[in-house]
């Protein structure tokens, strides 16, 4: 199997991995990758390869944390308990390694949509993102006359249905499931910019733009659409729900919970009730503008 060193732009950080095997990610990542140029902001991921090592390892969930003398590791495990994957690293995560079961690995990710090692580039996002004060969510992000809006909530709240009809109405969707975003600006003046991924749902759409962003709505089915205030701590309750971030100690919770309240702090924010018709994104126009 041929490897290659691969370059991805997520969220204007470089994500440079030394070797990933030919086709390691889908087409949905091809307007994210990259050859030239520089960046700020990287994370350097080394891809060490399949290790018997973990061949002997078992965990009791999911997911497993363990943070020692300054160094992480994140492992994940199948339903047999056999751990697929450990990616270790150091506080800012800008140097990370991957490496994955012999088998288990291939046998849960080697279908997957996005590709084998999707897994690997959004979990560096996550990671490098942390001490940078962004994170990712799970919902829909559009861009309306230059600025971004956010749209989430938990799965099957709307999210695929309303950017569906953003785009129907002519309106550039950034990403239908992950949006990211990052704060912007000097200190004294924070903003937050949303970004798309190349992590589609179902509706498909990936866009490898930005825009400042707008206004944030925390979506809900509705017999009308109604827009209607929340306060900061019911917002950063519902985003913490919605943020994609492995927060299982307080070195990850932490911060997450400072980028959270910064976030609600600057950015307005409202409950979205909407019916599925084109009259929902005609709502949001007009609340965009009264903003």
């Amino acid at each position: 199997m041929s490897v290659q060193r691969v370059i991805c732009d997520l969220a204007d950080i470089r994500f440079c991995f030394n070797e990933l095997p030919s086709g390691a990610f889908k087409p949905s990542f091809q307007s994210f990758l990259s050859q030239d140029g520089t960046r700020a902001v990287t994370c350097f991921i080394d891809v060490t390869g399949a290790t018997h090592q973990l061949c002997e390892m078992r965990l009791k969930s999911g997911w497993h944390f363990l943070q020692h003398e300054g160094q992480a590791c994140l492992m994940g495990a199948n339903s047999a308990g056999e751990v697929m994957w450990r990616l270790t690293g150091q506080h800012p995560f800008d140097r990370l390694r991957f490496e994955w079961h012999p088998t288990a690995f291939d046998e849960l990710y080697g279908q997957v949509a996005c590709g084998r090692f999707n897994v690997v580039a959004i979990l560096a996002l996550v990671l490098r993102l942390l001490p940078l004060g962004g994170l990712v969510l799970h919902g829909s992000a559009q861009v309306v006359d230059g600025n971004g809006i956010i749209c989430t909530g938990p799965s099957g709240s709307g999210k695929s249905t309303l950017s569906a009809l953003f785009h129907s109405s002519a309106v550039t969707v950034l990403t239908d499931e992950h949006p990211i975003i990052r704060p912007f600006g000097p200190e004294s003046v924070t903003g937050f910019r949303v970004y798309g991924s190349p992590w589609p749902s179902s509706g498909g759409y990936v866009s490898n733009l930005s825009a400042p962003l707008k206004k944030i709505y925390f979506i809900e089915h509705g017999a009308e659409n109604v827009i209607t205030p929340l306060s900061t701590r019911e917002a950063v309750l519902r985003l913490l729900d919605v943020s994609l971030v492995p927060w299982m100690d307080t070195s990850f919770f932490d911060p997450l919970i400072r980028t959270l309240e910064t976030l609600i702090g600057v950015v307005p924010h409202a409950v979205l009730r909407f019916r599925p018709e084109s009259t929902a994104v005609e709502t949001v126009l007009r609340d965009l503008r009264s903003v």
